[in-house]
């Protein structure tokens, strides 16, 4: 009889036991994991208006960006009619390609083209450490390939709704 009890209290305790870790390993899963400064690939800190000549910051990561693809994708996930391609760093300035530039150059006219650029080029200098953005592309009637930095932007307003 003694021995029917013991294999009996044996049982319960391996069976609480296990409801136990069960029951830790679902709360380990439920537990939200630690936030990231964004969640995807795609990042856009800047919206403007080259026209105004205003610029509203629209995101504020928590960490710094390190890597320009980030800002790339979010301009091309904005601007679908043109495709940026990361050609390279070097230093301080960031080489960008538009391999397909028509629209660009040639459809968007000169204040499409200026807000283009202007939005791509405040976004991608967002990346840590880089001072300048070398777009890249066949010139047309309406934009060339030119280098932009901070500098650029220095005459620009602040949206005084921006994120701080």
């Amino acid at each position: 009889m003694i021995r029917y009890l013991l294999t009996l209290c044996l049982v319960a305790l391996v069976v609480a036991c296990n409801n136990e870790a069960a029951n830790e390993s679902k709360a380990a899963a439920d537990a939200e994991p630690p936030q990231q400064w964004f969640v995807t690939d795609t990042v856009i800190v800047w919206d403007c208006s080259a026209e105004m000549k205003e610029k509203k910051k629209i995101f504020a990561p928590k960490d710094s960006v390190t890597v320009p693809q980030a800002f790339i994708n979010g301009v091309n996930k904005t601007y679908s009619e043109i495709k940026m391609v990361f050609n390279r760093i070097s230093t301080d300035t960031v080489y960008i390609n538009i391999p397909d530039a028509i629209w660009l150059t040639d459809r968007a006219g000169n204040s499409g083209a200026e807000q283009y650029l202007s939005f791509a080029a405040l976004n991608v200098l967002e990346t840590k450490g880089v001072h300048y953005v070398h777009f890249d592309f066949t010139a047309g009637v309406h934009a060339r390939p030119a280098t932009w930095s901070r500098k650029d932007f220095n005459d620009w307003k602040l949206d005084p709704s921006s994120v701080q």
